[in-house]
């Protein structure tokens, strides 16, 4: 796990299930494979996007820790819970976790920030990235499709 997002509510999702209906109903590519119970303090979840699996870690933080890392960020006073995403460093993966996360703070109506921008989003701003994030998917596999056939032209000395 190398990328990460972190989800600031005053409520938490109780379940993969309830997570993966608020996922679909905003018509995302993210699917859990497995059902689980979210209430543990650190959590595996096997993810699929775009027929790739994922890998997601979610683990329960302080507060007091996202604001050392974020010292220029003005959070909120108290948040219940304080929640980091981990996901495995690929486009698919990058996808999947902001439209998971998204999801999340439709539902819980939260605050994210992610360690790339590092500045607070809503709900509809989360959202709205992922919405983005879906649309350049296409040019980006794109890109990396010709970068690594560049790659594989090239001769070896």
């Amino acid at each position: 796990m190398s990328m990460e997002i972190y989800l600031l509510t005053d409520a938490v999702v109780p379940t993969t299930q309830v997570w993966q209906e608020a996922i679909h109903a905003l018509k995302f590519d993210a699917r859990f494979v497995d059902e689980r119970p979210l209430q543990a303090g650190e959590i595996r979840l096997r993810v699929e996007c775009k027929g790739k699996p994922v890998l997601f870690e979610i683990e329960r933080v302080s507060l007091a820790r996202v604001r050392k890392t974020f010292p220029d960020v003005a959070f909120p006073d108290h948040m219940s819970h304080v929640h980091a995403l981990y996901w495995s460093k690929t486009l698919e993966g990058g996808l999947a976790a902001y439209q998971a996360a998204a999801a999340y703070l439709g539902l819980v109506k939260g605050l994210m920030i992610d360690t790339e921008e590092g500045k607070l989003k809503t709900p509809d701003g989360a959202i709205e990235l992922a919405r983005k994030m879906s649309m350049e998917m296409p040019m980006l596999e794109a890109a990396l499709a010709d970068i690594l056939a560049k790659i594989a032209a090239k001769p070896r000395n």
